[in-house]
C-alpha cells in the first residue's frame, strides 16, 4: 500500500512539473499546434478526404494510398522544420528524399499487384496473349 502510494506522489509530481513546463509560451505553441489543431484538422480535412478517397479507390490502389498516407504522417515532423542533428549521423539525412523513395516504392508495389491480377484474370478466363 505504501508502494503504490508512494508511485500514486511520483505520478502526480509529474504531472504538475509538465503542466509547469507546458503553459511557458514557447511550449504552449506547440501545444496548441499539436493537440488542438491536429483533431481539428484530422476531422474536418484528413478524415472526410479519406473517407472519400475509399469509396472511389479498390483494391491495391486503396491499400497504396493508405500506407501512402501513413508514410507522411509518419515523416511531417522530420520533413516540417530540419533538425540540428543532435547525434551525427542520426538526423542529418534528406527526409524529403527517403519519404520520395519510400512512396515510390509502394507504388512499384501497388503497380505489380495491379498487373498480377490482370494477368491472373486473363490466365483464368483463358484469354492468351495477342
Amino acid at each position: 500500500m505504501r508502494t503504490r502510494l508512494l508511485l500514486g506522489a511520483a505520478g502526480l509530481v509529474m504531472i504538475v512539473w509538465g503542466a509547469l513546463l507546458a503553459i511557458q509560451v514557447p511550449q504552449i505553441v506547440e501545444f496548441g499546434a499539436w493537440f488542438v489543431a491536429g483533431p481539428i484538422l484530422h476531422d474536418f480535412a484528413l478524415a472526410p478526404v479519406v473517407g472519400l478517397v475509399g469509396l472511389v479507390l479498390k483494391g491495391p490502389v486503396k491499400t497504396g494510398a493508405v500506407v501512402s498516407g501513413v508514410l507522411v504522417l509518419i515523416a511531417v515532423p522530420l520533413v516540417w522544420q530540419p533538425q540540428v542533428p543532435v547525434n551525427p549521423g542520426l538526423h542529418d539525412r534528406n527526409y524529403w528524399l527517403d519519404l520520395a523513395i519510400s512512396i515510390g516504392v509502394v507504388w512499384l508495389v501497388v503497380l505489380a499487384a495491379f498487373l498480377g491480377r490482370r494477368m491472373r484474370r486473363r490466365a483464368a478466363t483463358g484469354a492468351g496473349p495477342e
